[in-house]
C-alpha cells in the first residue's frame, strides 16, 4: 500500500522538551573536491564520479561539511547566508522564486541532494548532532529515500526479511529486500525496533519507548521508508480483521504467512515474488552477488594482513595409511564408453549390487576424480603461495575441498572413516580404530537424505577448508565453495558412470554429525556436500525410479526431514 502522512495527531504524551533533528551526511567513501578550476564540485565514490557544474556557495559548503559527518542543513544555510549578506542587510543569494535567502538556499541544496540520494546518509538525533539515534545508509546506486508515516493507530511491524546484528558499536538492521542499511546508535532506537517484532501501532510504540513522541514517530517513518518496517493493508471502513476472517476461519489461502496467521494483513505475506524465499536464502543470494549491497566483493585479500593463506594441499592427519593403486590412464580411454554415452546413462542410483567394491576400484575412482595432478609454485603471485592442478575446476585455483570416506564394505580396506590424501593418493584412518556409532549414524543419515533402499559401500563427506577462499575473497567465498561442490559432484557422477559403479549425491547432511565423525572443527572445515558409492545393482530395473521416499521427524528442529532426490 502507498504510505501516507498521518491525518491523525500522534499521542500528546511528551517526555521533556527534547526534540529530534534531521541530519545529513555523505557516505564515508565519498570524496568531495571543491577546488576545481571550473568552479564545479566533484563527488567520487564506489559508484563513479558526479560533477556538479556552477554549484552555488551554499551547496558547495553543504557538501563539504556533509563529507565530514552529519550536519543540519539549516545551520549551513544560516551560516552561509549570514557570511555573504551585505552590510546593509539587503537580500542576497535568494533562489529564484524563494521568499527569503534562507528558504531559497535550502531549496537549492535539497534539489541537489535529491539527485545524490544514493550518496546521502540520513540521520536522526536528539537535541544535537552528538546524540545520534539512527542513520540510514544507501547501499546501492538505485537507493531512494523519502520518509513517510502512517496513522498513529495503523498496525505496522518489522519485515520478515529484516535482520538485526551487532557490529560492536551498536546495532545494524539490514534486509535483502531493502537498498538501505539502518544503523541504530542508541538503545532507545533499538527498543523501537524490538517493539516491531509483532504487529503494533505507532501510538503503542511511542507510549512504551523512553523517547519524545516526535522522535519515535520519526524513527518509525525512517524504518517504513527503508522497508525495514511494513504497514498493514487498510481494512474497509467499519470492518475488523476478525470480522473479515469470520469466526474460526483459517487465513486466506493466498497468504504466505504461517498457517495459523491472524490479525492485520500485510502485503509482504502474500507477495508471490517473495513466497519462494526464506529470509536466510534471500540474504545469502543478495550478499553473495553484486547489486544490492555495498560490502567489499571479489579478490580483495581481506585476511592477507592478519594471517597466512592455507596451504595448497592439506597436511596429512595422523593415522594409519593405506596406499591405493594408481590406474594406467593410457589404458582407461579404451575401456571407457564415449562421453555422450556416459552423460546419457548417468543416474542417481539408490539401490546397490550384492558384489563387493574393491580397493583397486575405489582407488581408480578417487585417482581419476579427485587426485592432485601436479603441484606448482606461484611466481606470479608469491603472496598466495603454491597451487595445485586437479581433475575438476576450482575458482582461483583454490581447491579447498577435502574428502572423507566412511567405508562400510570394501575388499582390501578396513571399515572405518578415512581421509583421502589427493597428493599421496592414499587413505589415512581418522577417528577410532574400530567403527563407532558415529559412522553408523552417517550411513543412516545418507539413507534418509538420498532415499536409499540399500546401504552403500562408501559414504563420502565433502568438506571445505574455507580459509583458502576467505583469505582472498570478500562476499562470495561460501557461494564459491558451493559451486565447487557442484563441479566436483558432476565429476564423481561421470567417473562412477564410466566405471560402471552406482553413485548418488546427497542433497543434505548433518554438519554436527560429520564434524564428530571426522574429528574436524566445523567452523574451520565445514561439511558442504556428500556422495555415496556402491556396486551396480544386480537387476537393471532397480534404479532411482524404484526407490521409495523416506522421511523422518527431526526431534532437534521439531520439523520433518525428507529425502532430497537428485536424479
Amino acid at each position: 500500500m502507498p504510505v501516507e502522512r498521518s491525518s491523525q495527531a500522534p499521542p500528546t504524551v511528551r517526555r521533556g522538551r527534547r526534540r529530534s533533528l534531521s541530519l545529513w551526511a555523505l557516505r564515508e567513501d565519498v570524496l568531495v573536491e571543491t577546488g576545481c578550476p571550473s568552479g564545479s564540485v566533484v563527488l567520487s565514490g564506489r559508484w563513479g564520479e558526479i560533477r556538479l557544474r556552477h554549484a552555488r556557495p551554499t551547496v558547495r559548503e553543504a557538501l563539504r561539511r556533509m563529507s565530514l559527518g552529519p550536519i543540519s542543513l539549516a545551520n549551513v544555510v544560516a551560516d552561509t547566508v549570514a557570511s555573504s549578506a551585505p552590510a546593509d542587510g539587503a537580500a542576497h543569494g535568494a533562489g529564484e522564486g524563494a521568499g527569503t535567502p534562507i528558504e531559497g538556499s535550502l531549496a537549492e541544496i535539497l534539489m541537489v541532494l535529491q539527485r545524490l540520494q544514493h550518496l546521502v546518509v540520513r540521520s536522526l538525533s536528539l537535541d544535537s548532532p552528538d546524540h545520534l539515534l539512527m542513520s540510514v545508509v544507501p547501499i546501492s546506486q538505485s537507493a531512494r529515500f523519502a520518509p513517510a508515516a502512517v496513522g498513529a493507530t495503523h498496525p505496522i511491524r518489522l519485515s520478515h526479511f529484516a535482520f538485526l546484528r551487532s557490529e560492536g558499536k551498536g546495532f545494524v538492521l539490514e534486509a535483502p529486500t531493502s537498498l538501505h542499511r539502518v544503523v541504530l546508535h542508541c538503545p532507545e532506537a533499538a527498543w523501537v525496533v524490538g517493539m516491531l517484532g509483532r504487529p503494533v501501532t505507532s501510538a503503542e510504540v511511542a507510549e512504551a519507548v523512553p523517547l519524545p513522541v516526535e522522535a519515535t514517530m520519526e524513527i518509525i517513518a525512517h524504518l517504513l521508508a527503508t522497508g525495514m518496517a511494513v504497514p498493514a493493508e487498510p481494512v474497509p471502513d467499519g470492518a475488523t480483521v476478525a470480522e473479515l476472517e469470520g469466526p474460526g476461519a483459517s487465513p486466506a489461502p493466498h497468504r504466505c504467512g504461517p498457517p495459523d496467521a491472524s490479525g492485520p494483513d500485510f502485503a509482504e505475506d502474500r507477495d508471490p515474488a517473495l513466497a519462494s524465499w526464506s529470509a536466510l536464502d534471500l540474504l545469502f543470494h543478495t550478499r553473495s552477488t553484486l547489486g544490492r549491497h555495498d560490502a567489499d566483493f571479489g579478490a580483495t585479500y581481506p585476511l592477507a594482513d592478519r594471517m597466512a593463506p592455507a596451504p595448497a594441499v592439506k597436511p596429512l592427519p595422523e593415522g594409519p595409511r593405506i596406499f591405493l593403486d594408481r590406474p594406467k590412464l593410457a589404458e582407461v580411454p579404451a575401456a571407457d564408453p564415449p562421453l555422450t554415452t556416459v552423460l546419457e546413462e548417468r543416474r542417481s542410483m539408490r539401490t546397490f549390487g550384492s558384489s563387493r567394491l574393491t580397493a583397486a576400484t575405489l582407488g581408480e575412482f578417487l585417482y581419476r576424480a579427485l587426485r592432485v595432478r601436479s603441484l606448482h609454485e606461484n611466481p606470479g603471485n608469491g603472496q598466495e603461495g603454491p597451487f595445485t592442478d586437479r581433475p575438476y575446476p576450482s575458482g582461483g585455483r583454490a581447491y579447498e575441498l577435502e574428502f572423507y570416506l566412511a567405508v562400510r564394505d570394501c575388499a582390501g580396506i578396513p571399515p572405518g572413516i578415512h581421509y583421502y590424501a589427493p597428493l599421496e593418493h592414499c587413505l589415512v584412518r581418522v577417528g577410532d580404530a574400530e567403527p563407532d556409532s558415529a559412522m553408523a549414524e552417517m550411513f543412516d543419515e545418507a539413507r534418509i537424505a538420498a532415499g536409499l533402499t540399500d546401504p552403500p559401500s562408501v559414504v563420502m563427506t565433502i568438506t571445505s577448508r574455507i580459509h583458502r577462499l576467505t583469505w582472498k575473497y570478500s562476499g562470495l567465498a561460501y557461494a564459491l565453495t558451493l559451486k565447487h561442490v557442484g563441479a566436483v559432484t558432476q565429476n564423481l557422477y561421470l567417473i562412477g558412470t564410466a566405471m560402471g559403479l552406482a553413485s548418488c549425491a546427497l542433497g543434505s547432511g548433518d554438519i554436527e554429525l560429520s564434524a564428530r565423525a571426522t574429528g574436524i572443527d566445523w567452523r574451520v572445515e565445514p561439511c558442504v556436500g556428500g556422495f555415496v558409492l556402491g556396486t551396480f545393482p544386480d537387476k537393471p530395473e532397480h534404479t532411482a525410479a524404484s526407490a521409495r521416499e523416506i522421511h523422518r521427524s527431526n526431534p532437534q528442529s521439531g520439523g520433518e526431514v525428507r529425502s532430497l532426490y537428485i536424479n
